[in-house]
């Protein structure tokens, strides 16, 4: 069936150096379509640095999280694909993140239903 793959890089990473090896191998691109079929591959980039002199984040995991369902959200409706199972792929610190958005849905969808 047809999925999406959300990869999510973690602290002072990078969108495209984290899935990169050092042979030039970008994982997300060259491996994983061949491994898992009719997925729609995606990933995530947010500014993560701890210690890059100006460019410091200042943002909340929180702000991260927000951003990222926003985003997913958004892509998935002008894509018409918002029945698509996502799979996360979490590295590092995007495993609070990604943690985060399942806590954040989870009260999301209760608070829509006790709304009804």
């Amino acid at each position: 069936s047809l999925r999406s793959i959300v990869a999510v890089h973690g602290l002072n990473g990078n969108r495209d150096k984290t899935w990169t090896a050092n042979n030039s191998v970008y994982w997300l691109r060259d491996l994983l379509p061949h491994n898992i079929l009719r997925a729609r591959i995606l990933c995530c980039g947010y500014n993560a640095n701890t210690h890059a002199g100006s460019n410091v984040s200042c943002q909340y995991l929180y702000d991260h999280t927000r951003t990222l369902i926003s985003d997913l959200c958004r892509k998935r409706k002008s894509s018409d694909s918002i029945k698509r199972p996502v799979i996360f792929v979490a590295h590092s610190l995007s495993g609070i993140i990604v943690k985060s958005i399942n806590i954040l849905l989870d009260f999301i969808l209760d608070k829509s239903i006790l709304s009804v």
